[in-house]
């Protein structure tokens, strides 16, 4: 895997981890108060609770940096630090319950050698089943268990220590096989999940961009155009739209080929997409034809961001074989209107505009007039009892009307 890819699996496997090991709040209590009970047949009693309290608080101690993590929702590149504080405070959990080996096992005492193996034999299994998200912490956390659940045979000596000793280190092995596989086909399942997370994101991409250029196509322009028109008409907010034309542009596709026209076409998008603003919506519509929709944008205001594009174009220089052109732009300015002026209508009037621009010579900005009040059209809108609004008209169907009118 990549550095990337793996810092981002590294998280997830971590993320996994704190999912598992949340649970211990509800169940690692109450194991640790009916132990320190237990206890009680071979230590003190006080000895017994001083540790049930401090495990407890270790207790207290991990679960609080687990919900922190969650919390915190750390970026991939964080994902070491929290796992080596999650070693820490985990540690000092495991550390606790293998101590038990040193201050309560009782050599000599059968029962008392059973209690505290069948305690560890526990606390393997749950570790394996628990941690097996990241390797890292899966093998940090059986450290301590192993060297308990090992170590009282030995210091017994007996032959059936030293047989209890084997059984012990046959099931360790055993369940860090087991906890290295599902750990394996875990990360595995993150690799692939993550990679369908990339593609679909990719499609998305794919469906809203212009593969050419880049930028919006049609579709997911005249998508954003009813959106935004919608939202305009209601809270009384201003919208803009710029039509732009790339001028002459079959002249440099028959002088160079359409590989040339291609690359003046991601140049001059390219140049039109670092004068508009973020929020704005660039999209290629066709051909050389362009539009951004302009949100909260007011008349004079789409009129100098028009001109600014303008001489952003203006001072390309794009090496076509053994020359260079410089291509222009014109430009339709339109603002929509405040009496729910649909796409069609506006894209309309922007293209009037645009056109306006070419036959006054290219290379110009030019501003739509108004739109005209259609007093047919809004009597027979008041006989039908709806008002003309953007939101009553689909994607598609703006689409369509707005190439019916061009054609």
């Amino acid at each position: 895997m990549e550095d990337a890819e793996r810092t981002r699996v590294s998280l997830q496997q971590l993320r996994l981890y704190i999912d598992n090991h949340l649970h211990d709040r509800y169940l690692a209590p109450p194991l640790t108060v009916v132990v320190a009970a237990l206890l009680t047949m071979w230590v003190p009693v006080w000895q017994a609770a001083l540790w049930a309290g401090l495990e407890l608080l270790v207790i207290a101690a991990y679960i609080g940096v687990y919900v922190r993590f969650r919390r915190a929702a750390p970026a991939p590149v964080q994902a070491g630090l929290w796992a080596r504080r999650i070693a820490v405070v985990h540690g000092a959990h495991m550390t606790m319950w293998s101590s038990i080996v040193v201050w309560a096992y009782q050599p000599g005492d059968l029962v008392n050698l059973m209690f505290i193996m069948l305690v560890h034999v526990g606390l393997i299994s749950l570790t394996v089943t628990m941690s097996n998200p990241s390797r890292r912490l899966l093998l940090s956390d059986l450290a301590a268990p192993t060297i308990a659940l090992i170590a009282p045979p030995l210091l017994d000596g007996s032959l059936f220590s030293l047989g209890l000793t084997a059984l012990g280190t046959l099931y360790i092995g055993l369940m860090l096989m087991v906890g290295l596989k599902i750990h394996a086909s875990t990360t595995e399942a993150l690799v692939l999940r993550q990679r369908n997370d990339e593609l679909i994101l990719e499609l998305e991409q794919e469906v809203r961009r212009d593969s050419l250029t880049g930028v919006s196509n049609r579709r997911h322009f005249v998508a954003t155009c009813q959106t935004e028109l919608q939202r305009a008409a209601r809270y009384r907010h201003p919208l803009a739209l710029l039509m732009v034309d790339i001028d002459h542009f079959k002249k440099i596709n028959d002088t160079y080929g359409h590989l040339a026209g291609d690359q003046v076409l991601r140049m001059v998008a390219q140049a039109c997409a670092e004068a508009v603003r973020a929020n704005d919506c660039l999209a290629r519509l066709g051909g050389e034809e362009f539009a951004v929709l302009m949100p909260e944008t007011m008349l004079d205001e789409a009129q100098a961001a028009a001109e600014r594009l303008r001489l952003a174009v203006a001072q390309l220089r794009c090496p076509l074989q053994d020359k260079v052109v410089r291509p222009t732009v014109s430009i339709g300015v339109a603002a929509a209107d405040e009496r729910g002026e649909t796409l069609s209508s506006l894209m309309r009037r922007g293209d009037h505009a645009m056109y306006e621009a070419k036959a006054r010579g290219r290379n110009q900005v030019v501003v739509a007039a108004e739109r005209e009040e259609k007093p047919a059209a809004a009597e027979g809108s008041r006989d039908s009892g709806h008002a003309a609004s953007p939101s009553r008209v689909s994607a598609d169907q703006a689409d369509a009307c707005w190439s019916d009118s061009r054609q």
